[in-house]
């Protein structure tokens, strides 16, 4: 029995030493400074963080929201992704025109009411594609003898541009406007 013993403390002390034997004191400078790490983390920026006191704001995150890709899914099921300060892609575009046609369609002809319920399917449409990209919509769209925008904006159109004749004419004076609002120019129909 003592030699069984002998053998189980002697197979302990080979196993402990190279252990203890490969622990030796380590030097304070290689260990990292507690406060360095603490004032290193602190100052990562964050993204959004505009004014830099190291948190988000109720604003500020409302900008990056405001200023993230979106995700549009068109009628036959494929997903567009906007990205705001880019140019609509085409396809986005296209649904848009083919969603305010009927609009427009209605706001051309001669019946007396038709026309304001025409301007209005148009708002309807620019409206819910703003609510989707987070930008504001202006349709370019002809009308009652002249070219005229409608915009999600508000339901006076909120462009306030007068109506011309002029298809060119009425399209730059929407994207110059759009321009100045961070918005999206759509043309729907072509020159008469």
């Amino acid at each position: 029995m003592m030699k069984t013993r002998t053998r189980r403390a002697a197979l302990t002390a080979l196993l402990i030493v190279p252990l203890v034997a490969g622990c030796t004191p380590v030097d304070a400078s290689f260990l990292p400074d507690t406060e360095t790490a603490l004032t290193a983390a602190a100052t990562v920026p964050i993204e959004g963080d505009t004014d830099g006191d190291g948190e988000l704001s109720e604003f500020e995150k409302q900008v990056l929201a405001r200023n993230a890709p979106r995700d549009i899914t068109l009628h036959d099921g494929t997903v567009i992704v906007v990205i705001p300060g880019q140019p609509l892609p085409q396809p986005v575009i296209d649904q848009i025109v083919a969603d305010a046609t009927p609009g427009a369609a209605q706001a051309q002809t001669e019946d007396e009411f038709a026309p304001v319920a025409g301007v209005r399917s148009i708002r309807e449409v620019a409206t819910a594609y703003a609510n989707e990209i987070g930008r504001t919509v202006v349709i370019v769209y002809w009308g009652q003898g002249a070219w005229g925008t409608v915009s999600s904006v508000d339901e006076s159109g909120g462009t306030e541009l007068a109506g011309t004749r002029d298809q060119d004419t009425m399209v730059a004076a929407a994207t110059d406007w759009a321009e100045s609002h961070d918005a999206y120019v759509v043309v729907v129909g072509s020159s008469h």
